[in-house]
């Protein structure tokens, strides 16, 4: 019961720390989550968020959106991995954990696509940024495997790959910001739902 609350309440503080982007308390609060910080913390959080395969269904939602935040913060640094296979930037291991988020939710739909549109243009505008156009091409192979979905937007891409200029107006148009932004939305969203939440009462 303590856990539960304990992962409640280091997700609520990533959110409000993620949304007034105050980035040393995100920080703090992620080494909580995760089970970096002290022994009551790993106790309490780290088990929960980073044993995937244990989380009891109340809490998938709030353990998917530490991960989508977690990942979304690292997005641009490229160096950072949070899966086994190196190529798999942060933003990629986002997407993944907001597919598992959308599975959990029905009511959001144009937000969740706006969300997945633009974690999927970013995933590829970071590679370009930093002068990895091979990777990018790659990355976009990964995205869409299956031909038709998303086929107007992965073509889109794939242009842009080719024009190796990351200030396209696509690109521009589906910033980053926009991308924190929307998911800030979300995140307000969340914690409406979740004001009940027991240790901040």
């Amino acid at each position: 019961v303590a856990a539960d609350w304990m992962l409640e309440f280091a997700c609520s503080c990533l959110c409000r720390h993620f949304g007034e982007e105050c980035a040393a308390e995100f920080w703090r609060w992620q080494a909580v989550a995760q089970g970096e910080g002290a022994a009551a913390a790993a106790a309490a959080g780290g088990a929960l968020i980073n044993g995937l395969s244990k989380i009891p269904t109340h809490q998938k939602k709030t353990v998917y959106l530490c991960q989508l935040l977690i990942r979304t913060a690292k997005g641009r640094n490229l160096e950072c991995h949070f899966e086994n296979d190196q190529r798999i930037s942060p933003l990629e291991s986002a997407l993944s954990f907001w597919t598992l988020l959308e599975k959990e939710e029905i009511k959001l739909e144009k937000l969740h696509e706006d969300i997945r549109r633009l974690i999927q243009i970013q995933i590829v505008a970071v590679h370009m940024e930093k002068g990895y156009f091979k990777e990018a091409t790659e990355v976009l192979e990964r995205l869409f495997t299956d031909s038709e979905s998303d086929k107007p937007l992965r073509v889109k891409l794939a242009t842009v790959i080719k024009s190796k200029d990351p200030y396209v107006p696509l690109l521009q148009s589906f910033s980053y910001n926009l991308l924190i932004s929307k998911i800030k939305s979300y995140i307000e969203l969340y914690m409406k739902e979740n004001e009940t939440n027991f240790l901040i009462q």
